[in-house]
């Protein structure tokens, strides 16, 4: 499977460095689910290398829902880190 970011929320299964897009996003959820490894980590980052949301999966199997706290849009959003799994943004 590739990235989709066709449609609300993307769905993202590819972890790059490089952005997913550089305009402003105001992002209203996050959600990861199926890592299939405690361990593994999922990060999201703006344009800025800042991270704006991460985690790490206790266990397989995993599953996290976040609403991102800071109400500021975010510039740009890149996913240099996906262990495994699916991650969902939601904006």
């Amino acid at each position: 499977m590739a990235n989709d970011l066709t449609s609300n929320p993307w769905v993202i299964d590819t972890a790059s460095a490089t952005s997913l897009t550089t305009q402003r996003i105001k992002v209203k959820g996050v959600r990861w689910i199926g890592a299939t490894t405690a361990g593994h980590t999922c990060v999201i980052q703006d344009d800025d290398s800042k991270v704006k949301w991460a985690s790490v999966a206790p266990s397989s199997n995993y599953v996290e829902a976040d609403t991102p706290t800071n109400s500021t849009p975010w510039n740009g959003i890149k996913v240099p880190t996906l262990g495994s799994g699916t991650l969902y943004i939601e904006f």
